[in-house]
């Protein structure tokens, strides 16, 4: 009885003990643990990619890339890792912030090996989407290859902890503010634009310029604003606090004035007047070949006595503000001829014919474009019996097709300028 009542009394003080242990080591962790422990971790989109002579198979980058997701998923302190799933990254940094909000995360990281199998680079570039700031841009020069047949020995100790540090884990409160809740959010902009992005159905901007939405806050959102006469405008933000969010509008550019080179050899200027808000232009162009690269050996400079005016009635296939837009068109053109010390004509040969114009613009810098057209060309003759004696089954025009009473270009290209005026 003396020692079961010994081993009771032993139980009930290590209970004690235990319960005491409970309630003390709380409170002598340090605050600095304590706050550690609440903090929530940041969340990136990752994408892996190679380069075309990286030596690496699409199979080897597979590996590479959950590989690294795994070590980030597990590194203390790190950020939660979303995988890309397309094929390439996007491009433009606006892409690939529209591409991790897509997903729910607020910082997206770029890793791109290049090199060769036997000595990789790494190229590592990411972004903060909370504080809307570039936080990573380095390249690693690996001296060894990469262990694909034990990948579980690569621990990127180059790269991870470089992430970790710029992306540490955030207080509740400073990140989310608390559990998303509706915030009275006005949008600014010019009456009648419409808002899309932000609820679950468009809001049209009223007469006093304000829209009223109710949106989940804190949260990153994208939103859109169009307007017949205007470009349309892309906003990005994280909401957390703000009362308005202002749009900056630009009307529609309604005067465009190229300078362009036919087949790179001939120039040429145009004037186009674009239409709003449907996307047409109409253009009347200028091309002369009086003077132009030759494509001999013989000379460097050829001259012939014509020239040609164009007049395009077009369509933009794509919304004003995109980098790239494509775009069709059709139209006359009427061939003149300007011989040496003869006055100014109509070409008795081919006076007239029809041009299908499909073409490409890239945005440079604000006003200003760079653009290529595939612009085929039928030419008619009304002297047949002319045109032959010239062009019969022995002559040859290079790049064109004769007919007995016509001349196509098919491979008429135009590469030039565009000014937004």
């Amino acid at each position: 009885m003396v020692v079961g009542a010994s081993a009771r009394t032993l139980s009930a003080a290590a209970a004690a003990a235990v319960f005491c242990a409970a309630l003390v080591l709380p409170c002598c962790l340090s605050a600095q643990d304590q706050a550690a422990a609440q903090k929530t971790p940041r969340r990136i989109l990752v994408s892996v990619e190679k380069t075309l002579f990286s030596g690496l198979s699409a199979d080897d980058l597979g590996v590479l890339q959950r590989s690294f997701l795994t070590s980030l998923s597990i590194a203390d302190g790190a950020p939660s890792p979303v995988a890309y799933g397309q094929k390439a990254f996007p491009s433009r940094p606006a892409d690939r912030d529209k591409a991790a909000r897509a997903v729910g995360a607020d910082a997206w990281l770029l890793l791109v090996v290049s090199g060769s199998k036997a000595r990789p680079v790494l190229r590592v570039e990411s972004s903060d989407l909370i504080y809307e700031t570039h936080t990573l841009g380095f390249t690693v020069n690996r001296r060894e290859p990469f262990p694909l047949m034990d990948i579980n020995r690569e621990e990127w100790g180059d790269v991870i902890p470089l992430v970790v540090k710029a992306y540490p884990a955030m207080d509740p409160e400073v990140y989310s503010g608390g559990p998303p809740a509706a915030a009275t959010l006005i949008v600014r902009a010019l009456p009648g634009t419409v808002i899309s992005g932000l609820s679950p159905k468009p809001v049209t901007v009223g007469k006093d310029g304000a829209a009223s939405v109710d949106p989940p806050s804190p949260a990153p959102y994208t939103l859109r604003a169009t307007l017949a006469g205007y470009v349309p405008s892309t906003v990005s933000f994280y909401l957390d606090g703000q009362k308005e969010i202002a749009v900056t509008q630009v009307r529609v550019p309604w005067l465009l004035f190229d300078l362009v080179f036919l087949d790179g050899l001939y120039p040429g200027v145009s004037a186009t007047l674009a239409s709003s808000p449907f996307p047409g232009f109409l253009r009347l162009g200028f091309t002369t070949f009086r003077f132009g690269i030759a494509v001999n050996q013989d000379q460097f400079f050829s001259s012939l006595p014509l020239s040609q005016f164009t007049l395009l009635a077009g369509i933009y296939l794509s919304p004003e503000d995109k980098p790239t837009r494509w775009y069709v068109g059709a139209g006359p053109v009427l061939r003149v001829s300007i011989p040496p010390g003869g006055s100014f004509t109509v070409d008795e040969l081919l006076p007239w014919g029809v041009q299908l114009v499909g073409g490409v613009e890239f945005s440079l810098v604000p006003h200003l474009r760079l653009f290529v057209e595939h612009a085929p060309s039928g030419y008619f003759t009304p002297q047949p019996a002319l045109f032959n004696a010239y062009y019969g089954n022995d002559v040859t025009i290079p790049y064109f097709l004769l007919g007995s009473a016509v001349a196509l270009d098919p491979f008429e290209v135009r590469i030039g300028l565009r000014w937004v005026l």
